[in-house]
This record gives structure tokens, C-alpha cells and sequence, in this order.
């Protein structure tokens, strides 16, 4: 057996893309776990982060829809609008302000009962009611409240560090608070107050607990302290100075956020976990696992080479003594397998081997008889044209050159082995044949319209005369009946296609539908002695050149019947040309 170099080896091979297959996962585990533990990927470091200000956001948005559609709803009221803007009277509008206008406010605080609503109206001629309705007039010297009615805003959000005095008694609840202010019009935009609501900070954060350890206040900005541990002065400077959504400050992360259409920062602070050893011990872990799947994959693999190795020995030896010695089966594996596919190949090599001996004791005696039989078709063409030079002598012209016509059919036959002959070749024996025929058919006729540059095509040897033949056969009712056989030979781009036209009885349609089903079939089907030679021809051609080369037969009862196929255009030169 053939010795290989060390690197060429399989086992030496296979271990070492083990060993990379196994140690180059584990480097690059190793180097993200590393890089893990000193700097985590943002989406896990801030996902509790992102968690809470998630929920946080669709608190608010919540909120700023409820406001919204209450505010639209108040807003939209004719009624209340109305009543807003034209002069009291208490003796037309008390029983309709204390019953219908106070009633329909009511109603609307109470689908939303955590905020509390304020109306404070431009028309100081109604009175004050229901803790609701106040006239602007007592707030307007607020600084905050007169910066918003002066500025071209409609509505603003506002907390509790906006106001710098809230002694005024008139003045809504501010502490802890977000406020909301929006401008009242009618739909004349005549100025009609401001509407107020005034929501608990915790309510709308979604915390209830608001002590400083939780939630701190600085302005407009509200951080949410996650981390467990009081935040000192200096951190919380650090984090309200952050310019970027995320940050990292000692083992503190923050996440900043600032929702749509809320004029308000959310950050929150949670702890940074350190898995550093537990990515370690896992490291640890699969290294000793690495390892013990290289100790089981070795064993594992020096067991199969040495079976590999038993059956390249044992298949050395059945070479080297004509196939005689088998190799031993030994376990249940996939070696068993093969060893078992070997011992079937070299069965049938050892039988394939006496078949060749007795194939070639066979063909020399093949050999001897086809060379003793070889003479036996130059005697009888010679003796034809004997018998043809006897019958011109006694005048019997006609039978003479039908004898001469299949003398050389005969010799058209024998002559050469080629399977496909010139078109020339072909047609001149088609003529040959229908010499022979004309002494019990005289009227019948060949015509041929192939071009000269055509008929050096190649084609296989005998096709027209078993097509003629079946015209004849099946064309003519009678011997004394005109038979017209037209063969055209076309060329259209690298194909030749071939049309043979007989003016014969043809056929019916069952009788053709039924012919065409024989030329397709591999079993011969009857029809009446009509396919053996069609048949015939149709194999042929599609052996020669594909099924797109068979036969197609087109036939009018009493009219006539036409066989077309089509080939490649070949010449014995390109045929040359290709083979070399």
C-alpha cells in the first residue's frame, strides 16, 4: 500500500481542522465575552432602561390623548362656549349654569378623575362656581400665566418650577404637578379663557412613590432613580449634564428621553450588572469541553484509519490474485458498509473478468465464420448480373434492368458499413427500387426537387425506400392506377427538412391516429402491415438525431398522405470536421 506524507495524511488532517474547528470558536467566545465584560453591547446594557422609559412614554401619550379629547370635547360644546361668552343675567342663566353647564363639566372631569380641571374665563360677568370656574382676571398678574397670554401659543405643558409665585389663592395646585394650558375661542375665534388641568407628576410617570431616593425634579428634566442607591450631588450633575441618549457614569447607566409633544427630559438610572467571572467560569467550562472532544474524536478516528487501512490491504491483495480474496467484515459502522459495497464490486469484477474470457474465445470463432461467409453476397451478385445479361438476350429488356435495379440495391446494401450516406446515394437507390416496382405498378412515378447543393447532406441509409415502399404498398388500389411519389428537400437555418407526397387512397382518420400511436409505442401495435417499415425509419431517425427527428404523417382519405421529418444538415466534411 502507497505511503503518504505526514501532512497528506486524513488523520493528520482531520486533526488539525479539529482542533481550529474547535479552538477558533472557543478564541473568538473568548474575545467577545471579554469585550462583553468590560463594555456590554447598548441594547443589553440599557434594556431595563429602555424598559421603563418605554413605559414611562406610553403613560404620557396616554395622558396627552386623554387631555386632548377632553379638551376638544369642552371645547366643541356650543353650549358652554355660548355661555362663556355673552353677559350673565342671573335671572335668564342661573338655573342653566348651575344645572346643564356645571352638570356637562362635571361629567367630563369625571372621565378623567386623577387630573383636576380648571376653567378660567375671560367674562368676569359670571361667577365663580363649582371650584372650577374662575375669572382670569385674578391670575393674569402671575408672571408665568401672562407670558402664555401674550405669546402667539395656543396650549403649553408647564410644571411646578415655572411658577415663581403660587401664593395667589386663585391660583390651580402646582406642586408636584404637570400643568396644561390651552387658549379657549369660539368658532368666531373670540377669546373666551384658558382651560387648566393640573395631573400629578406620579400619575402621569407611572410612580407612585415621589420621595427623592425615586424621582428628583431639576426643571423640565425628571430623573428616575432605578439603581438603589442615593444619588450624591456630583452624579446627579454629571447626569443632568449627559448630551448623548445613553451614558455610562462608574457603575451607573442612564438613559435619556424625550417624548413627542411633552416639553419634558426623562432619564433613568439603573445599576450596571459585572458578569466578568461568571464569563470566565463559562470560558473555563468550554475549554474543558473542547478538549474532551478532541480525546473522543482522536480514538474515534484512529479507530476508522486502521479499518481504512485493513480494507485498502485487503483489496491490494484481491487485485494482486484476480479478484479472489474478499475483505473481512469486522463491526456496524459506516466501514462495514463500504467493505461490503467492496466485496459486492469485486464479485462482479471477478465475474465480469471470466465473461471477457469467454467473450473473447467467442469472438475469434465469430471472426473465422464471418470470414467464410464473406464471400457468400459477392457470389450472388455476381450471379444476378448473369441471369441479367441472359434476359437481354432473349429480349426480356423490362426484366433485365429490374434485375440490374436490385443487383444494385443488393450491392447499395452490402457496399459499405456507414450508417448515414449522401442524399444522392440515397434517391438513386430509391429510383433502383422503383424500377423493381414499376413491373407490376407501370404507372407509377418519383419526382424529386432537391437542390444540388442538398443532396450532399447526410442522411441514414435506407429512409426513402421503406416510405415508398409503404406508398406503394398502401397507396394503389389496383395495379393499373396512377401513383405520383414527390420527395422535397428544404433547408431552413442548420436543419434540412424532408416532405415524401404520394397522390395515393391515404388514409382515414382512425387509421392515421392509430398508425402514429405504433411509431410512438416501443411495442409493435397492428395496423394492417402499415408501421414495420415506417417504424423502422422513425427509430432510426430518433436514434440518430433526438425525438425531434421522428416522423410526422399528414393523410386525406382519398387524396393523398404525406411523411416529413427533420434532421441536421450534415456533410460528411463538418461529420469529419466534429469527430476530429
Amino acid at each position: 500500500m502507497k505511503k503518504h506524507a505526514f501532512f497528506d495524511s486524513i488523520y493528520t488532517k482531520f486533526m488539525f481542522q479539529l482542533i481550529l474547528l474547535i479552538f477558533t470558536p472557543l478564541a473568538l467566545v473568548g474575545i467577545i465575552f471579554s469585550y462583553v465584560s468590560h463594555q456590554n453591547t447598548q441594547n443589553q446594557r440599557y434594556a431595563f432602561n429602555d424598559n421603563v422609559n418605554a413605559s414611562m412614554i406610553n403613560n404620557i401619550n396616554a395622558h396627552l390623548e386623554s387631555v386632548a379629547q377632553i379638551t376638544q370635547s369642552l371645547l366643541s360644546s356650543s353650549e358652554l362656549t355660548s355661555f362663556l361668552k355673552n353677559t350673565y343675567d342671573i335671572t335668564t342663566d342661573y338655573n342653566n349654569y348651575i344645572s346643564s353647564i356645571q352638570n356637562y363639566v362635571e361629567a367630563t372631569i369625571n372621565a378623567n378623575s386623577r387630573s383636576d380641571l380648571f376653567i378660567y374665563m375671560e367674562n368676569s360677568s359670571i361667577p365663580m362656581s363649582m371650584d372650577v370656574f374662575f375669572h382670569l382676571s385674578d391670575i393674569k398678574e402671575v408672571s408665568t400665566i401672562q407670558d402664555f397670554l401674550e405669546s402667539d401659543f395656543i396650549d403649553c405643558w408647564l410644571c411646578e418650577s415655572d411658577f415663581t409665585d403660587i401664593s395667589n389663592p386663585y391660583l390651580f395646585p402646582v406642586n408636584d404637578r404637570f400643568i396644561y394650558l390651552r387658549k379657549a375661542y369660539d368658532f368666531k375665534k373670540s377669546f373666551l379663557g384658558i382651560l387648566v388641568f393640573s395631573i400629578p407628576e406620579s400619575y402621569v410617570l407611572s410612580f407612585d412613590v415621589t420621595g427623592e431616593s425615586t424621582v428628583m425634579a431639576d426643571g423640565h428634566t425628571r430623573i428616575i432613580n432605578l439603581s438603589g442607591e442615593t444619588l450624591s450631588q456630583k452624579e446627579l450633575d454629571k447626569i443632568l449634564s449627559m448630551n448623548t441618549s445613553y451614558a455610562k457614569f462608574g457603575s451607573l447607566l442612564a438613559a435619556q428621553e424625550n417624548p413627542k409633544n411633552f416639553p419634558f427630559t426623562i432619564i433613568t438610572v439603573t445599576k450596571n450588572t459585572d458578569y466578568s467571572q461568571l464569563i470566565l467560569g463559562f470560558l473555563l467550562l468550554l475549554i474543558c469541553f473542547a478538549f474532551l472532544c478532541i480525546l473522543l474524536c482522536l480514538k474515534n478516528l484512529r479507530q476508522l484509519m486502521k479499518q481504512m487501512h485493513q480494507c485498502l490491504s485487503a483489496m491490494d491483495t484481491s487485485i494482486s490474485n484476480n479478484y479472489k480474496t474478499r475483505i473481512p467484515v469486522i463491526g456496524n459502522n459506516e466501514i462495514t458498509d463500504i467493505s461490503h459495497r467492496i466485496n459486492d464490486l469485486l464479485n462482479q469484477a471477478e465475474y465480469l473478468a471470466q465473461q471477457n474470457i469467454k467473450k473473447e474465445t467467442s469472438n475469434k470463432e465469430t471472426r473465422l465464420i464471418a470470414l467464410q461467409h464473406q464471400i457468400n453476397p459477392h457470389f450472388i451478385y455476381n450471379t444476378m448480373e448473369v441471369f441479367s445479361s441472359k434476359m437481354k438476350i432473349y429480349g426480356h429488356y423490362d426484366e433485365s434492368d429490374a434485375m440490374v435495379a436490385f443487383a444494385n440495391i443488393f450491392r447499395y446494401n452490402i457496399s459499405t458499413n456507414d450508417a448515414l450516406v449522401r442524399i444522392h446515394e440515397e434517391l438513386r437507390q430509391s429510383h433502383n427500387y422503383m424500377d423493381i416496382q414499376k413491373l407490376r405498378y407501370p404507372e407509377i412515378r418519383l419526382q424529386a426537387d432537391i437542390p444540388i447543393e442538398l443532396s450532399f447532406a447526410l442522411i441514414p441509409k435506407f429512409t426513402f425506400q421503406p416510405i415508398i415502399e409503404n406508398a406503394i404498398s398502401h397507396g394503389l388500389k389496383n395495379a393499373k392506377q396512377e401513383l405520383l411519389v414527390h420527395i422535397q428537400i428544404e433547408k431552413q437555418g442548420d436543419f434540412l427538412t424532408i416532405s415524401i407526397k404520394d397522390n395515393g387512397c391515404g388514409m382515414l382518420p382512425k387509421q392515421l391516429d392509430t398508425l402514429m400511436k405504433s411509431l410512438s409505442s416501443p411495442e409493435n401495435i397492428a395496423t394492417n402491415g402499415r408501421s414495420v417499415g415506417l417504424k423502422n425509419v422513425h427509430s432510426r431517425l430518433v436514434l440518430y438525431f433526438g425525438e425531434s427527428a421522428g416522423l410526422r404523417i399528414e393523410s386525406r382519405h382519398e387524396s393523398y398522405t404525406i411523411v416529413s421529418f427533420k434532421i441536421p444538415f450534415i456533410t460528411k466534411q463538418s461529420a469529419k470536421t466534429s469527430l476530429s
